[in-house]
C-alpha cells in the first residue's frame, strides 16, 4: 500500500499561505505517495484544482489528486483544461477523483441541476477524456480545445462514492475506485467484490483508494475536540458516523496502527486527511507512519 497525505485547503478558516506552501514542501519532500483534496462548493474551502495547482507548482515527485472532485455541477470541458494544466505544470502528476456529490446545496450554488446527475457524470468523464484526446492533435498552425495533458495515454480518472452504483460506475468507466472515510472493515468488506468485478470487467490496472481522517496529539481527547470542530463546521453537524469513530485520533502510533488496518483491507493507496491545521501533523505522520509505507526514490 502506498500512502498519501490530505492538503489542508478545507481547514478553513485557519488555512493560509504560508501554511499550505509549507504544508506541500514538506509532504513532498517526506516522500507522501499522493496529495488528496476534498471538495464542497458551498462552503469556504478552496478550491481543490486551483490548490492542486498551487501544489504542482511548489513539488517535484508527489502525485496530484482530487478525492473527490464533485463532477456534474461544474462544466466537464472547464475541467478538462483545468486538469490538463495541473498534469502539464506538474510534469505528468495528476489523478483526477470524481463523484456525482450528494448535497443539493452544492449544486444550488452552482446553478446546476441536481437531478439526474449519475447519468450526467458517465458523460462527463466520457468529454473529458475526448477533450484530452482531440488536445493532442493541436499543431504550431492551430489551437485545439486544451491544452493536452502530459500522461500517456491519459491520466488515471477515478470515481468515488458510496452506493453500489458508484462502484458498477467505477468498474465500467474508471480507472480505480476511490471509498470515502467508511474505515478500513467497511472497505475490507467491500474491496474483494469490487476487485472482481473489475478483473470480470477486464480492468487490469484497476485501483482502490481509500480516505481516513486523523488527528494527532498525545492527549486523545485533546485530538478528538481539535477534529471535532473542524468536521462539525465542514459537515454542518451532519456525520454519517459519531466523530469519535470517524477520527483516527491520538498519538502517532494510533494513527500507525489505523494504517496497517487499512493496508490488510486491501487498498492500493491510503490517503490520511489531517484535521489539526498544523505542520506538526504532517511532521509526526512522515516520521511514524509514512516510513513503512514510502516507497523507494528511483
Amino acid at each position: 500500500m502506498k500512502l498519501g497525505i490530505g492538503l489542508p485547503n478545507t481547514l478553513t478558516p485557519d488555512v493560509n499561505r504560508g501554511l499550505f506552501l509549507d504544508w506541500a514542501r514538506v509532504s513532498d519532500h517526506a516522500g507522501f505517495h499522493v496529495f488528496g483534496t476534498l471538495d464542497q462548493p458551498n462552503y469556504d474551502s478552496w478550491d481543490p484544482l486551483v490548490s492542486l495547482a498551487a501544489a504542482a507548482a511548489v513539488t517535484e515527485r508527489v502525485r496530484l489528486a482530487t478525492t473527490i472532485l464533485q463532477l456534474p455541477n461544474r462544466n466537464e470541458v472547464l475541467v478538462a483544461k483545468q486538469s490538463a494544466v495541473i498534469d502539464r505544470l506538474s510534469g505528468g502528476r495528476l489523478d483526477l477523483g470524481v463523484a456525482v456529490g450528494g448535497r443539493e446545496d452544492d449544486f444550488k450554488v452552482f446553478g446546476a441541476r441536481f437531478a439526474g446527475r449519475g447519468a450526467k457524470l458517465e458523460r462527463q468523464v466520457r468529454k473529458i477524456r475526448k477533450t484530452w484526446r482531440a488536445a493532442r492533435r493541436s499543431t504550431p498552425e492551430e489551437g485545439i480545445t486544451g491544452p493536452a495533458p502530459m500522461q500517456k495515454p491519459l491520466p488515471p480518472i477515478w470515481i468515488g462514492g458510496s452506493s453500489d452504483r458508484a462502484v458498477a460506475r467505477a468498474v465500467s468507466i474508471g480507472d480505480g475506485y476511490v471509498f470515502g472515510a467508511a474505515g478500513p472493515e467497511a472497505m475490507a468488506a467491500r474491496a474483494p467484490a469490487i476487485r472482481a468485478a473489475a478483473a470480470e470487467a477486464g480492468r487490469k490496472q484497476f485501483g482502490l483508494m481509500g480516505i481516513a481522517y486523523v488527528a494527532i496529539a498525545e492527549d486523545p481527547t485533546d485530538a478528538l475536540e481539535q477534529a471535532t470542530r473542524a468536521l462539525t463546521r465542514y459537515y454542518r453537524g451532519n456525520f454519517h458516523r459519531p466523530p469519535r469513530e470517524l477520527v483516527h485520533h491520538g498519538p502517532a502510533e494510533i494513527v500507525a496502527q489505523a494504517a496497517k488496518e487499512y493496508e490488510q483491507a486491501g487498498l492500493d493507496v491510503l490517503v490520511l486527511l489531517p484535521l489539526i491545521p498544523s505542520l506538526k501533523q504532517v511532521e509526526a505522520i512522515a516520521a511514524e507512519v509514512l516510513p513503512a509505507y514510502r516507497v523507494p526514490a528511483h
